[in-house]
């Protein structure tokens, strides 16, 4: 029986903390309104129930980390400066929560994540696939850089997938890859477009009902002129499946290098985490490069598709290595969690579409930034940084990776085949089939050298959100609580209903999700953007402060402005292109195929598994 308890108004506490006392961490508890007023803290797990007042929920907020209870009291204080005369009513208070179950202790939460089945399991087979697209040099140099260090065993094979557009391009390719076979001890495939065509034909005959999704996420003259992608990644999925696999793009070098900063541990983080170093050239970027002597292949594969339980284990020794991590964090984290994506750093060009990235950078990063340049667009412009962790770290979603493990020996789902943004989709939708498991981010960085001139790309503009993918990408993010306990094929069979939903729904019940997503994520961005600008104070006299304040206050300017400007029209312009009529009915057209899409996707993979080539 559960008992429910009424906490008091929160005072204050002692200002001692214990660097050996136990280490407390609140997180994985809904806020419900109670009577009065008051909330009802409910901790799903082992279902404790509290009411509290306002003022205790809303200090609770800032507990989330690992911390002894005198750090999270002064914590607490240091926010309510009105408080300091409550220090003991405070801590008294916390206590109380923490020995009623509210908190979690990092001794529970460790033997929830470690307990068990700790043991590595059998590496699965691997697929290696290069992703190219009229970039025939590139592609020279990644499969001689290959060469450098053997395959590890588990790689069964090389698949060159060519998304070219121009046949000379196709035709120097097909003289590469043969050249560069020779020797090999796997097979080196080139995927052209026969062999395409082929694995369409056997798609489609295997599976007539489903012949327009297999055209929708694999035919290229579907998508017109678009960058296709999501494309090249769905085919590496098709032949990679019951197997993992490597995904690298083509204009890399397989080279790991170390991180620029001191090292850490294994971490348990957020993309927002990410650090970054800026150098002003490729020359300055060579100079700071420090190689690692292992194959960055074998480290990648090192970590994917293990146990997270062996994982944390080998890396971190006890419970206290878990202070000051949010323990938000680890909540679906357990024993049976597993790593099905693999991902590491950028060394050189951070594949970034603008320079607007460094937005989401943390604010150390931030200054070291501000103190190189007072031309920030100049230095963004020579995209040589190092962008990453600087060690291992686990997070819940994958992002931005030019060197990517997937585990496709469990359910994944297809990437949207056109457009950019394809990567953070595919993230999420992993997420939500496998809400329990992890990303693991390698502490290293692949080298990335693009050949073309991407200046273009660099452009600091003041932040704005508009209706496009990611707003698709934050609706999806949402885990509706019917797909709880449900195994990965019906929830991808549900988030099929969603996008479906989405896009048959009456045009007015549309745009309210849509200016929904869009307030909401204006919010985030202002939040943010406002916070940069209060760290700002402390960076005033570094020569790149004023470029940056002049962003920033650009962008909170254009924010406000969004927020409160209302929009008859919301779908008026998606993806930054004017939409009519027609056009919005082609967006619906595309919503409904990619909803087909993926209720069809696990009979698409099982029928991809009997393909031979």
């Amino acid at each position: 029986m559960t008992d429910i308890n009424f906490s008091a108004a929160i005072g204050e506490a002692n200002s001692a903390d214990s660097a050996n006392g136990p280490l407390w961490s609140f997180n994985g508890v809904k806020m419900l309104a109670g009577p009065g007023g008051s909330v009802i803290l409910h901790k799903l797990r082992g279902d404790r129930r509290v009411m509290v007042q306002p003022d205790v929920a809303e200090a609770l907020r800032q507990c989330g980390p690992f911390r002894t209870i005198e750090a999270h009291t002064r914590r607490v204080i240091e926010s309510s400066p009105l408080l300091k005369e409550h220090a003991e009513h405070t801590h008294q208070t916390l206590q109380g929560l923490a020995d009623g179950g509210i908190f979690e202790s990092s001794d529970t939460c460790w033997q929830r994540l470690t307990q068990g089945d700790n043991l590595r399991c059998e590496q699965t087979a691997c697929r290696l696939f290069v992703l190219t697209c009229d970039r025939p040099a590139a592609l020279d140099r990644l499969l001689s850089g290959l060469r450098e260090f053997p395959l590890p065993l588990p790689v069964e094979g090389v698949w060159i997938v060519d998304d070219s557009r121009d046949g000379e391009n196709i035709k120097e390719n097909a003289a590469i890859i043969e050249r560069q076979a020779e020797g090999a001890k796997v097979p080196v495939v080139h995927v052209d477009l026969t062999f395409r065509q082929d694995l369409i034909q056997h798609l489609k005959s295997a599976l007539p009902e489903y012949r327009h999704c297999v055209e929708w996420f694999l035919e290229r003259s579907v998508w017109g002129a678009q960058p296709t992608y999501g494309l090249a990644r769905n085919l590496a999925l098709l032949l990679s499946v019951g197997k993992r696999a490597l995904m690298l793009d083509d204009d890399i070098i397989p080279q790991a290098i170390a991180p620029p900063l001191a090292a850490k541990n294994l971490d348990f983080a957020t993309p927002n985490e990410r650090e970054a170093q800026f150098y002003a050239s490729r020359e300055a970027l060579s100079e700071h490069a420090l190689p690692l002597p292992d194959s960055p292949l074998a480290m990648m594969l090192d970590a994917l598709g293990q146990p997270l339980p062996a994982l944390i284990a080998e890396h971190l020794t006890d419970h206290a290595r878990l202070v000051g991590t949010d323990g938000e964090l680890l909540t679906r984290h357990g024993q049976a969690s597993r790593v099905l994506v693999s991902q590491c750093g950028s060394w050189g060009d951070p594949g970034t579409a603008n320079g607007n990235w460094i937005f989401n950078l943390p604010a150390a990063s931030i200054k070291k930034l501000l103190e190189q340049s007072d031309d920030l667009q100049g230095l963004l412009s020579a995209r040589s940084h190092w962008l990453g962790y600087r060690g291992p770290a686990l997070t819940h979603y994958g992002t931005l990776s030019q060197l990517t493990g997937l585990d496709h020996s469990v359910t994944l789902p297809p990437y949207l085949p056109a457009g950019r943004g394809e990567d953070s989709l595919f993230g999420i939708m992993v997420q939500r089939l496998h809400p329990d498991c992890a990303v693991w981010n390698e502490g290293w960085a692949i080298r990335h050298e693009n050949a073309e001139d991407r200046d273009h790309r660099t452009a600091m503009s003041p932040l704005s959100a508009k209706p496009g993918l990611s707003l698709l990408v934050d609706f999806l993010g949402h885990e509706p609580r019917d797909q709880w306990g449900l195994s990965p094929a019906a929830r991808l069979t549900g988030l099929a209903h969603q996008v479906r939903a989405l896009a048959t729904m009456e045009l007015g019940a549309l745009e309210n999700i849509v200016r929904e997503e869009l307030v909401s994520k204006r919010g985030a961005l202002l939040t943010r953007c406002i916070d940069h600008l209060k760290e700002l104070g402390a960076m005033a006299d570094l020569a790149g402060a004023p470029a940056w304040q002049t962003f920033l206050e650009q962008s909170r300017d254009q924010l406000v402005k969004e927020l409160q400007t209302p929009e008859p029209n919301p779908l008026a312009s998606v993806g930054g292109v004017a939409q009519d009529q027609a056009g919005i009915q082609q967006l619906r057209e595309h919503g409904e195929q990619f909803g087909n899409g993926l209720e069809a996707w696990l009979s698409i993979c099982e029928a991809a598994a009997t393909f031979k080539a």
